[in-house]
């Protein structure tokens, strides 16, 4: 692993002090909410002035499951009716079978309200529908579509470029957690979803779009970040071999405009960069993060993920929750698997229903340095 340069301090606020207090805390943590926007990811609009939703019929599935299929129809301004565009979500509710087990094995599990899993893209769990979990999917290419060296706006970014100019600086990332956002306003209105446990997960580009969108919005009661690698949950300064870089992420041949269009400025200038990735990680704190990484997943940069948890420990160690900063590494490669989403349902049974694990989240890699070879700043006291 290539250690670029040891990771930037969390703790130290933009007037040069550090932070001593949970009030400094919540300071500094919409200092660095401003910082990854303005540099990284690109600023969002808040949520449309108007917004209507239409609920499907529910359709019996094979496995006992049931789905549906609801549509979200977005007007930025009151004034520009005509300015508009719509997302098709679909919500999948596990059978009877799997509800009443959670009923007879879980205290506190409610039949009328369940936990949810809001899914960045297509696809399904049976691990999570069978623990009697529902999963909403939406399709974020719908808001923002993606060609490898051929951006092109979405119907979010068009319609708000043309009633606001260049007012939002959003890249693709920016755009489908802000996507994410708009789906979970839906998602805790639902008579049948239990507002307050809704996690949310995603993989690869998925996954970046899972991790901000959870760290931006506090209303994520659990975040889970898969294989989401340069501009997720890997790290800028610890990278593995063969692993995706600054330069690939922000290349005019690949993906350039995911991020703020002015982030392709700080290729080669790394060492620079006032933040790595445990800065966005932070922001999810208390709340429990979990990242889920296969072992042979060389591009998304597993050694570089494994660094940045350790980095994020000292956030959640301040903070008294030293156990919901997670990661959990499975054999293969670049996939979302039922393994992975197995782990995700224990963190969620002991966040929402007290359920001790059976599994250490607290393992990164082997190969991964020491704490103090990849930081020299301390946690504040408390």
């Amino acid at each position: 692993m290539n250690l670029i340069k040891k990771l930037p301090d969390l703790f130290l606020m933009n007037d040069g002090s550090r932070v001593a207090t949970l009030e400094d805390w919540k300071v500094r943590r919409s200092e660095i909410i401003d910082l990854l926007m303005d540099v990284q990811y690109g600023n969002m609009p808040d949520t449309p002035e108007v917004v209507s939703e239409s609920n499907g019929a529910w359709e019996e599935l094979e496995n006992g499951h049931k789905q549906r299929r609801d549509r979200l129809e977005f007007t930025p301004s009151r004034d520009k009716p005509l300015t508009s565009f719509s997302l098709g979500i679909t919500v999948t509710y596990p059978s009877e079978e799997a509800i009443s087990h959670r009923l007879q094995n879980t205290l506190n599990f409610d039949r009328t309200r369940i936990p949810a899993l809001l899914y960045v893209g297509g696809k399904t769990f049976d691990s999570v529908l069978d623990n009697g979990y529902a999963i909403i999917n939406y399709p974020n290419d719908s808001l923002e579509p993606m060609e490898m060296g051929k951006p092109r706006l979405g119907p979010a970014r068009e319609a708000y470029k043309s009633l606001y100019a260049k007012q939002f600086s959003w890249g693709s990332i920016s755009a489908w957690a802000w996507g994410a956002r708009r789906v979970l306003d839906h998602v805790i209105r639902m008579p049948e979803i239990d507002g307050k446990r809704v996690a949310i997960s995603g993989h690869s580009r998925n996954g970046k779009t899972a991790l901000l969108a959870g760290a931006l919005d506090e209303r994520f009661a659990v975040v889970n970040p898969a294989g989401s690698g340069c501009a997720g949950a890997g790290s800028y300064l610890a990278l593995g071999n063969g692993c995706e870089d600054l330069a690939a992420l922000t290349s005019r041949e690949r993906w350039w405009a995911w991020a703020h269009p002015e982030f392709e400025s700080w290729v080669g200038r790394e060492t620079e960069l006032p933040f790595d990735q445990h800065f966005l990680m932070s922001l999810v704190a208390p709340r429990p993060l979990l990242r889920t990484e296969g072992v042979d997943d060389a591009w998304a940069n597993p050694e570089g993920t494994s660094v940045s948890y350790v980095a994020t420990q000292p956030v959640y160690d301040f903070l008294r929750v030293s156990d919901r900063n997670a990661i959990f590494y499975r054999e293969g490669g670049h996939d979302h698997t039922e393994e992975d989403a197995k782990a995700l349902m224990k963190l969620c049974d002991e966040r929402f229903f007290r359920i001790a694990r059976d599994t250490d989240f607290s393992r990164p890699l082997p190969q991964t340095p020491p704490s103090d070879e990849l930081i020299d700043w301390d946690k504040p006291e408390t």
